[in-house]
């Protein structure tokens, strides 16, 4: 009788606590929380064109042509894909605080006149100062001023320069021979040889020396400041996805310093390549601690 009574009262237990777990599966879920708003309502990815102004300065552009960005004013140049997406990725940012744009002046928020205007395709963003504390700095976008992290954007950094390939030779240039003023390095058959051949060298270190060449990328990119040069490199090239049996191109490089660092002339560019003096004694000469492959 006992059992019996025990029994039925676990049953009870059992249909309570099913009933009650049904209401709770059952009661409206909250929805889950709004994820904070970004800066800008702009895919990084599908940004082609940028402009950059700054106060007395020249205005920057730059454009997308398929995956690769080239700079086009205030001149031409090749630019580092990484160092525009950067750029690209503030409209990513999650801003600390935001608010609609007062009627008064915006100078105390640095934006009247601005430190910049970036412009991504349509979309203006002007840079204001920094924040006097927290490390944040005003932008403004659309109607409203938000904060953002200062390290996400550094109005004096927005120069053409900074934007700049640091490659010496584009992707498209498939070397097939170079002339330095004491070394010519040519392929033969698919085999580089050097003249004159460097005492206790192999192939191998002749194919990286070729690839040094081919690989070379500087500290830093500048416009070229007029230095004379103190040597010069030819190369003959073909363009990658040309016919081989086209006569090659040529490109002219000169020198125009190699202490305290290597310093390359692009001549068709007007741009210097700084390299530091261990990887200019890799581009201008073939021995055993020169190989990089």
């Amino acid at each position: 009788m006992s059992l019996t009574r025990r029994g039925l009262a676990n049953a009870v237990l059992l249909v309570v606590a099913m009933g009650l777990a049904w209401v709770l599966w059952s009661r409206p879920k909250a929805p889950p929380a709004a994820p904070p708003p970004r800066l800008a309502p702009v895919k990084a990815a599908a940004i082609t064109d940028i402009t950059i102004t700054r106060p007395g300065r020249p205005a920057i552009r730059l454009e997308r042509i398929g995956r690769h960005w080239r700079l086009v004013q205030p001149f031409k140049a090749r630019a580092a894909r990484f160092r525009v997406e950067a750029l690209t990725d503030i409209v990513d940012a999650k801003p600390h605080d935001r608010f609609a744009v007062p009627k008064g002046p915006l100078g105390a928020f640095g934006l009247a006149p601005p430190r910049a205007v970036v412009t991504l395709d349509h979309r203006r963003i002007l840079i204001g100062r920094r924040r006097p504390f927290g490390d944040l700095r005003y932008v403004l976008t659309g109607h409203m001023i938000c904060l953002v992290p200062a390290e996400i954007i550094h109005p004096r950094r927005l120069t053409s320069d900074s934007f700049l390939s640091t490659r010496l030779l584009g992707k498209k240039i498939h070397p097939v021979a170079f002339t330095l003023p004491h070394l010519t390095v040519t392929r033969h058959d698919g085999i580089w040889h050097a003249a004159p051949s460097p005492a206790q060298v192999s192939n191998d270190h002749i194919n990286g020396f070729v690839d040094a060449w081919r690989y070379a990328r500087a500290l830093s990119v500048t416009r070229y400041h007029g230095a004379a040069a103190v040597g010069r490199v030819v190369i003959h090239y073909h363009e990658r996805g040309s016919s081989k049996s086209q006569t090659p191109h040529t490109l002219v490089i000169d020198i125009l310093a190699t202490h305290p660092e290597l310093v390359l002339l692009r001549p068709d560019q007007g741009l210097e390549y700084h390299f530091p003096e261990e990887i200019g004694k890799r581009l201008l000469a073939i021995g055993p601690g020169a190989r990089t492959s």
